[in-house]
C-alpha cells in the first residue's frame, strides 16, 4: 500500500519540477543574454540574497541579524566588484571548493565528527561561510559574463551543464542506481547517478564545442574542464545536503513547487560556476 503511494507521490514532485523548469528556464536564458552586465549584476543579487537569506533561516537566525547580514553582503560585493585585478577571487573559489569536495568525498560514509558538526552550528560560521560563497559566486558569474566576444554564452553553458548533470543523475540514478555516492550525506544519490550526470556533461561539452563555445581551447581541454565541473556541481549540492541534515532539515524553503527554496535550485551552481570560471581563467585564453 505504501509503494503505490510514494511513487505517486514522486510523479506529483517530477510533474511540479519539470512545470517550474518550464516556466524558469526560458527567462533565465533570456537574461543571460539580453541583460548588459550591470543588469546581471542586480539579477545574480536578487538570487543569491533569497538564496542567502533561506541558508541563514535553516541556521535559525533571527530577522534582523539576516537583514544586517543581507546588507554586509552588498557592501562586499560592491567593494569586490570596485577593485580591478582582483582575480584571485577565482582561485579563492577555486581552492575553495576542492577543500569542500575534499570533506565531502572523506565523509561521504561516516558521521561528520563532533567538532567539524559543531561548526554547522556556529551562526557566525554560518554566517561567514554564507557570505563567502554567495561571493565567490556572484563575482564569478559577472567575470564570466563580462568576457568580451561570447562571455553570456559560457555563463549559459555552465548553467545548461548544471541543468543537464542534474537529469542525467536524476534519470540514471533511477534506472540504474544501486550503489550510494555518499549515503551519510544524501542516501538517494548512487555511483551510477553520477556517471550518467557526467555522461551527459561530455556529450553537451563535444556538442558545446563544435558550436564554438570554447573558442580557443582544445577539444581534451575543454572536456577536462567540463568533466570537473560536472563533478565540482556535485559537490555543491551534497554540501547543501550535508549542512540540511545537521538541522534535519528537507529543503531550505517551498519557493518553488518541485524544487524547494532557491537554495536548493542554485545549490549546484553555487560550487560550479567559480569552479568553471576558475578553470577558464587559468588557461589565460579568457
Amino acid at each position: 500500500m505504501v509503494e503505490p503511494q510514494s511513487n505517486s507521490l514522486g510523479k506529483k514532485m517530477l510533474k511540479q519540477r519539470l512545470l517550474t523548469a518550464a516556466l524558469l528556464i526560458p527567462l533565465v536564458v533570456m537574461a543571460i543574454l539580453l541583460l548588459p552586465t550591470m543588469g546581471m549584476i542586480g539579477l545574480l543579487t536578487v538570487v543569491t540574497l533569497m538564496a542567502m537569506w533561506e541558508w541563514l533561516s535553516m541556521a535559525q537566525m533571527q530577522p534582523f541579524i539576516k537583514v544586517l547580514a543581507s546588507l554586509s553582503f552588498i557592501a562586499a560585493l560592491l567593494a569586490l566588484l570596485a577593485m580591478a585585478g582582483i582575480n584571485y577571487m577565482l582561485l579563492t573559489g577555486l581552492v575553495f571548493w576542492m577543500l569542500i569536495s575534499f570533506i565531502i568525498v572523506l565523509f561521504a560514509h561516516r558521521p561528520l565528527p563532533n567538532s567539524l558538526a559543531q561548526l554547522f552550528h556556529n551562526k557566525f560560521v554560518t554566517y561567514l561561510l554564507s557570505m563567502l560563497v554567495a561571493l565567490l559566486f556572484v563575482y564569478s558569474t559577472v567575470w564570466l559574463h563580462g568576457i568580451a566576444g561570447n562571455g553570456p554564452w559560457l555563463v549559459l553553458y555552465v548553467l545548461i551543464s548544471v541543468w543537464l548533470a542534474d537529469t542525467g543523475g536524476y534519470f540514471a540514478g533511477k534506472c540504474w542506481g544501486k550503489h550510494a555516492l555518499a549515503k551519510a550525506i544524501s542516501p538517494n544519490k548512487t555511483l551510477e547517478g553520477l556517471i550518467g550526470a557526467i555522461v551527459l556533461v561530455m556529450l553537451w561539452s563535444i556538442f558545446a564545442y563544435f558550436m564554438g563555445i570554447s573558442k580557443f581551447l582544445s577539444l581534451p581541454l575543454w572536456i577536462f574542464i567540463s568533466v570537473l565541473t560536472g563533478l565540482i556541481s556535485v559537490s555543491g549540492d551534497l554540501f547543501e545536503s550535508l549542512f540540511k541534515r545537521s538541522y534535519q532539515i528537507k529543503d531550505s524553503g517551498h519557493l518553488l513547487p518541485g524544487h524547494g527554496g532557491m537554495l536548493d535550485r542554485v545549490d549546484s551552481l553555487l560550487a560550479a560556476v567559480p569552479f568553471f570560471a576558475a578553470l577558464i581563467w587559468l588557461t589565460g585564453q579568457f
